[in-house]
């Protein structure tokens, strides 16, 4: 792509650093594409790989995503315990996607590698992270970005990395709150 990938438009110093914008947008276009892929996509998608290696960006800085698997047209689910067991496997890719797009909102917003996820998600999950947000912007930023947008993404990177029986967001909930809360919001480029 002409742009290369968002790992290295977030962390190549030698590169002008991304608006808020375009941050903003990549979010949204990856919602879609997870949307599209989890939910309409004829083959049925199994398995995505969301990280900002895998995030491609065209001249325009619209995203698309690079790590992509079909199911097997050949896969037989016509038995009911195959169907249960192949719906339950759909449902836990659709888990980790969630909580990889998650993931990669953190990247976004923070423009810190995700070498230590840990130490993020716990940050992303503390009740006071509100408080703290500002701080962890990214510095290439400075102060621009929109404090509104800013919380509305971070919520959704919290509602994205909780586990076990919190974690009931979807990829089409995802999509339509960023669309709602952000979108509106965003300028042309």
């Amino acid at each position: 792509m002409e742009t290369g990938n968002l790992k290295e438009c977030l962390h190549d110093p030698l590169r002008t650093p991304l608006t808020w914008r375009i941050r903003l947008k990549i979010a949204i276009d990856i919602a879609a594409a997870l949307e599209y892929l989890y939910y309409f996509c004829d083959p049925p998608v199994y398995d995505v790989s969301i990280n900002s290696s895998n995030v491609l960006l065209d001249e325009d800085f619209v995203a698309k995503l690079s790590d992509v698997d079909f199911r097997d047209p050949g896969h037989d689910d016509t038995k009911e315990s195959n169907a249960s067991l192949s719906q339950d496997y759909i449902n836990q890719k659709r888990r980790n996607a969630v909580f990889q797009f998650g993931m990669l909102i953190l990247e976004l917003v923070t423009g810190q590698s995700l070498g230590d996820e840990d130490e993020l998600v716990h940050w992303v999950q503390e009740s006071e992270f509100a408080y703290s947000m500002h701080k962890m912007v990214d510095a290439d930023l400075g102060d621009n970005y929109d404090s509104k947008e800013l919380k509305s993404l971070l919520l959704i990177a919290r509602l994205c990395t909780r586990t076990g029986d919190e974690a009931a967001i979807s990829i089409p909930q995802i999509l339509r709150y960023l669309q709602g809360k952000v979108e509106s919001h965003v300028s042309p480029i």
